[in-house]
């Protein structure tokens, strides 16, 4: 059974620093350790999905605890490092070592980190949010005065999604998975040519010559793409019959045929959306489409924004308090308008406050209608979001009012709390696989962040 933490001692032995910057640093991780001890229930909650999702040794190997494993995690989201970098970065610093309660025992190895954060359930984490928000606010380390909410897209790890693209990322993906159970099956007899060049071939063509003025370049690249089409449609058909086969023939092979199971569904909705759009000359609704065959859940997000007019990813919401502790998040699995987010937001703040804010604060995405916002102040003395469109006399004196503007100025914080977000705690681009781990990602960066902003409070 995994051993949630060891009752020992550990000792520091970093060398004591002249630097301040030095000091500084090893200050925060001190501060970021005592509140771990002070909230024991967070660990509890990690060593609950590990003991039901880790494996653990029966011959009485000395393995790692819990404690070691949630610290060393901590440390991955604060260094913005990747697994490998992390455990390199926590076996040469004594001072990290001292932190994650090592010992004298060597690092874990980066895949063992890797499944621990991946055994992390996302309704643990949001759990571990709420222990650690319950504490802040006993310990009045945080106020119910001041509420901003914003939301901002957290990107998946895709390349730009164009048909052709798609196409092939679908062929020679169905051709790695055949050849890999042909290898465990030989008794299968695949004997398939899959000509992977000429299908890489008319991808690259197509995506060197799709922007052509000329009408016969144009006619060419359409019939390459028919060629293309064709081709992703013939190895589709083949993965459905090795699909069958090895299913029938041997369980050795098991986990080739899920991921060939688990593939060939995305691949037949990726051609049947560029057979409409080619061939048929149809339009695909953006919310329909399938923007990539490795992370299927990404979303096409339109912000408008300059420099960045979409974003492939989800939105996530963030809502903060007057000292810009993050107390509510959501991630949008499928997107959600900025003004339906608004009331479940105060409301969850009411549910761990008691109360509404004295002050609410959000850009003018928010906005819903005056209606909504005269209602609100029945509850909220100040309720700081501009109006869309023209204004009336008394809706332009409210907006220039001092309370109004200065609850604009601390909205305006709420950018550089996401942009934190985006470059410390490595919400900028999601590495991880899959829409659980995105999610859970997004929650394990809230609880480090605020775990951070406490330790100066």
């Amino acid at each position: 059974m995994r051993t949630q933490y060891a009752p020992q001692s550990y000792f520091n032995f970093a060398p004591v620093s002249s630097l301040n910057v030095v000091n500084e640093y090893r200050e925060k991780y001190e501060a970021m350790s005592m509140l771990l001890d002070a909230n024991p229930e967070l660990l509890a909650l990690a060593h609950k999905d590990w003991t039901d999702m880790l494996s653990t040794s029966d011959k009485g190997r000395d393995g790692y605890t819990s404690e070691q494993l949630l610290r060393a995690l901590i440390v991955l989201f604060l260094e913005g490092c990747s697994y490998r970098r992390t455990v390199i970065l926590i076996e040469n610093s004594e001072f990290l070592r001292f932190f994650v309660r090592l010992g004298t025992k060597s690092a874990m190895d980066f895949t063992f980190l890797n499944r621990a954060y991946s055994g992390l359930r996302t309704e643990t984490i949001e759990e571990m949010h709420g222990i650690l928000t319950n504490y802040a606010i006993t310990e009045e380390m945080i106020s119910s005065e001041k509420q901003r909410v914003d939301t901002t897209v957290y990107e998946t790890n895709i390349h730009y999604p164009t048909d052709s693209s798609l196409l092939w990322d679908s062929f020679r993906t169905i051709c790695r998975l055949i050849r890999d159970i042909n290898h465990e099956l030989p008794e299968l007899h695949i004997k398939n040519r899959f000509h992977d060049k000429k299908a890489k071939r008319l991808a690259t063509y197509i995506a060197r010559n799709a922007k052509s003025k000329r009408a016969d370049t144009k006619r060419e690249v359409k019939r390459q793409y028919v060629k293309l089409i064709n081709r992703v449609l013939w190895i589709h058909g083949v993965g459905q019959q090795v699909l069958e086969r090895s299913v029938q023939a041997s369980h050795d092979s098991i986990v080739l045929s899920i991921r060939l199971k688990y593939y060939l569904p995305l691949v037949k909705k990726i051609i049947d959306q560029a057979d409409k759009r080619i061939n048929k000359g149809e339009t695909v609704p953006a919310d329909e489409k399938l923007y990539s065959l490795f992370e299927a859940h990404t979303e096409l997000i339109v912000r408008g924004k300059a420099g960045k007019p979409i974003e492939f990813g989800h939105k996530i919401l963030i809502a903060q308090t007057g000292e810009k502790y993050i107390h509510h998040y959501k991630v949008m699995g499928k997107q959600i308008a900025d003004k339906d987010l608004l009331l479940p937001a105060i409301e969850d703040h009411k549910k761990m406050f008691g109360s509404y804010p004295e002050v609410l604060c959000t850009d003018k995405g928010f906005y819903e209608s005056m209606e909504q916002i005269e209602s609100l102040e029945e509850d909220i003395s100040v309720v700081s979001i501009a109006k869309k469109g023209r204004r009336t006399q008394t809706e332009y004196e409210r907006e220039t009012t001092d309370e109004f503007i200065d609850g604009q100025r601390f909205r305006a914080g709420s950018e550089g709390s996401i942009s934190v977000l985006k470059r410390a705690f490595r919400l900028g681009k999601c590495f991880f696989k899959g829409f659980k781990n995105y999610a859970a990602s997004v929650g394990f960066a809230v609880l480090c962040h605020n775990l951070v902003l406490l330790t100066k409070l």
